[in-house]
């Protein structure tokens, strides 16, 4: 018994040995995918039921015939189980053009690709695949085929790109404000539609809005700008706060002391102290104009300015447009081939609740040559943003006087000038003749001019410049002083013409630092020279015995000063008197107007004594004559000191 008892024992010790040196039993994985699956092409595969599937990457080897009657088609069907991002890549037909084309489910074309040419391949680098696909290969034309290579790569989508199709409005993509998209032009017919969605304007505490059709796709009464059943939610906009417009610091745009035309200077807001309102601005205007006893002005249409950043694509001539929400555009540029695009002070309406920003290739060659640009291997990158500086902001498009900024009477604008190309317009509009002082700030990088301009005053004719300051130099103000308006004046900002290698461009831009450019204005009371008054039938009408005062500025400014003593029955004595300014030696001329409108000189002062007074005594027969004011080396400025005309009769 004994010995059967360890035998029993040794038994199960061998036993439990046994079960030790047996491996675990591991659960089978299936095969393990180690690269893309090699397919090949099957015929017959002209319809979407013949369609090879492709559920992973995969490279495929196939061929078209070549009929002198048909294309030959080749039908794949993209399944790849969960949303993926495709990148769909095929070789070019041997003396072929191939394409491809994309189908939804119901065989509705969704993008075509066909930009290489003959012999080279194609590429689509984001077709987003929700559920399935059809991808379509064939020749560009009838009689061609050979055999090709085409390869699909899945990735998973990430936030934050492009998801192809978005070429339409309907496909755009939801691009919050201040967030950046990533995103391929990826074939000549590529156009990128994003959808922008603004905030709305503040409402007083406890005040409900009103429901507004928003023109957003799918919007419902029950809940406007809210996507239908079914369709792709669009982008919340931020909640909606006051517009709380940033202190400026003053000391961008120095105003310079001393008086305005020679009178009390106009009251400037404290350093440091926040902008006056817009609404304050027009409520003061109002006021006045009521005070006169004239209708109130108009009010202005709220806007919201943009900033759009897109970067460098090279071989890539950016295209951007914004459109309103029926697609009507308020914005178009095209950039330089390979280089960014920073775009600021884009204006749209703030009514509009959407609007779009669409990114395509720009034209690039003549003739047959002509092609957009795209580039399928590098992608760019979009921001678009809204401007810090609110209600004063310029408001793009206005390189043209019919889309010029409104400036008010007391108020400033901020803008940029970029691209180098850009061109800025301020209209100013008033209710009674008043003189207007403009000041343009300096900034970094930039020569700024400052011009008044005269709209075309017919048809077929162009605009005239009236007024133009180009004084300083880089990061140097501009001004333009007793500018007389009664109506509506406009302004014109623009990069100076520097020469380069022979050739005079504007190669100036600053996307990142403002310019300000600001106005005040007085009564026109005609104690002050009225610029412009810079040609003879400009000059402006002297009252004898009236003083009047003017600046000589900017540099090689000339005033005309006109005296009628045509209605005279014999000679008048006449005596002008002209006070000097510091650092100007002011000259004075006096002139008499032939019947031809032409001038003849009669009589000079200009001893160049600095500020010591000029003047002239002449016995004037009966006609009209103008008095020229000016620097008589024709060098000098001095925007701050006024000088003094008088014109007395008799001896």
């Amino acid at each position: 018994m004994r010995r059967w008892g360890w035998v029993c024992v040794v038994g199960l010790l061998g036993v439990a040995a046994c079960k030790k040196d047996v491996p675990a039993e591991v659960p089978d994985a299936g095969v393990e995918e180690t690269g893309p699956s090699a397919l090949t092409e099957k015929e017959p595969n002209e319809r979407p039921d013949q369609a090879l599937p492709i559920p992973r990457d995969s490279v495929v080897t196939g061929g078209l015939t070549a009929e002198p009657n048909k294309l030959d088609e080749d039908w794949y069907r993209l399944a790849p189980g969960t949303p993926r991002i495709a990148d769909v890549t095929v070789t070019g037909l041997p003396g072929g053009d191939v394409k491809l084309d994309v189908y939804d489910q119901d065989r509705n074309r969704l993008v075509g690709v066909n930009s290489e040419g003959e012999g080279k391949g194609e590429r689509l680098p984001n077709l987003y695949v929700e559920k399935e696909r059809w991808l379509v290969v064939s020749p560009a034309r009838k009689g061609t085929g050979g055999a090709y290579t085409l390869e699909v790569k899945y990735r998973q989508p990430n936030d934050g790109e492009e998801r192809e199709p978005n070429d339409r409005a309907v496909d755009a993509a939801a691009l919050p404000l201040g967030q950046t998209v990533t995103a391929f032009l990826g074939h000549s017919g590529d156009e990128d539609w994003y959808r922008v969605e603004l905030p709305g304007p503040a409402m007083p505490e406890g005040e409900v809005p009103a429901v507004q059709d928003s023109g957003a796709p799918g919007a419902t009464p029950e809940a406007p700008g809210a996507p239908a059943p079914g369709s792709t939610p669009a982008a919340v906009p931020p909640p909606s706060v006051p517009d709380e417009t940033p202190v400026i610091d003053d000391n961008a745009a120095p105003s310079p002391e001393g008086t305005f035309g020679g009178g009390e200077p106009p009251a400037q807001p404290t350093e440091g102290a926040t902008p006056t309102a817009p609404g304050e601005l027009a409520g003061a205007t109002a006021a006045q104009a009521a005070d006169a006893g004239l209708p109130p002005p108009e009010p202005e249409i709220p806007s919201v300015a943009l900033k759009i950043e897109l970067s460098a694509v090279e071989g890539v001539r950016p295209e951007i447009s914004v459109l309103s929400a029926a697609e009507a555009p308020l914005f178009t540029l095209q950039g330089k081939e390979g280089e960014p695009l920073a775009l600021r002070n884009i204006g749209v309406r703030a009514t509009d609740r959407v609007v779009y920003v669409v990114v395509k290739g720009g034209w690039t060659g003549t003739g047959k040559a002509q092609r957009r640009t795209y580039n399928a291997q590098v992608p760019y990158t979009l921001t678009v943003s809204q401007e810090e500086a609110g209600a004063h902001a310029e408001l793009e498009p206005n390189d043209e006087l019919l889309k010029a900024t409104p400036l008010t009477s007391a108020g400033f604008r901020e803008g940029f000038l970029s691209p180098k190309s850009d061109v800025d317009h301020y209209v100013l509009t008033t209710r009674e003749p008043v003189l207007a002082k403009v000041e343009l700030s300096g900034v970094d990088r930039l020569d700024l001019t400052l011009s008044m301009v005269e709209p075309p005053q017919g048809d077929g004719q162009k605009e005239t410049v009236l007024l133009k300051a180009n004084d300083g130099a880089i990061k140097e103000p501009e001004r333009l002083n007793n500018v007389a308006c009664n109506g509506t004046c406009y302004f014109r900002v623009e990069g100076s013409f520097r020469k380069v290698n022979g050739k005079f461009v504007k190669d100036f831009e600053n996307a990142d630092q403002p310019y300000r450019i600001s106005v005040t204005t007085v009564p026109d009371n005609g104690g002050e020279e009225r610029e412009p008054n810079n040609t003879a039938d400009r000059a402006q009408d002297l009252t004898p015995g009236k003083a009047v005062r003017g600046t000589v500025y900017p540099a090689k400014d000339v005033d005309f000063f006109r005296v009628d003593l045509s209605d005279r029955p014999v000679r008048t004595a006449i005596t002008a008197t002209l006070l000097g300014i510091l650092k100007v030696d002011v000259g004075l001329y006096l002139h008499r107007v032939q019947p031809d409108g032409k001038l003849t000189l009669v009589q000079t002062s200009d001893r160049a004594k600095g500020d010591l007074p000029e003047t002239i005594r002449y016995s004037a027969e009966p006609g009209v004559y103008v008095f020229e004011v000016r620097d008589a080396k024709n060098r000098e400025a001095n925007f701050q000191d006024s000088y003094q005309l008088t014109v007395e009769e008799g001896e």
